[in-house]
């Protein structure tokens, strides 16, 4: 029984895939990168906040300029000695 649910399903595949043909171009990728735009991070934010905001930030801006910009958080950039 459970194979014929399967083959049920996987021929309704292609119908739900069909609403969902719509294909995001980079200029709509663009559009979207800058709406959703930067946050700025604090001094105040854990290291660890400060890094994700810096890797987003290099992703918006990797895929408005169309080149791979990186942005390092300022936090934990010491050596070890």
């Amino acid at each position: 029984m459970p194979f014929k649910k399967l083959i049920v399903l996987a021929a309704s595949l292609p119908m739900v895939l069909a609403g969902c043909s719509t294909l995001t171009t980079a200029t709509d990728a663009k559009k979207v990168a800058e709406a959703i735009g930067h946050v700025k991070p604090s001094e105040k934010d854990t290291c660890e906040t400060q890094k994700n905001l810096a890797a987003q930030s290099s992703r918006i801006d990797t895929i408005i300029n169309g080149r791979e910009t990186v942005y390092k958080a300022k936090c934990g950039s010491k050596t070890k000695g």
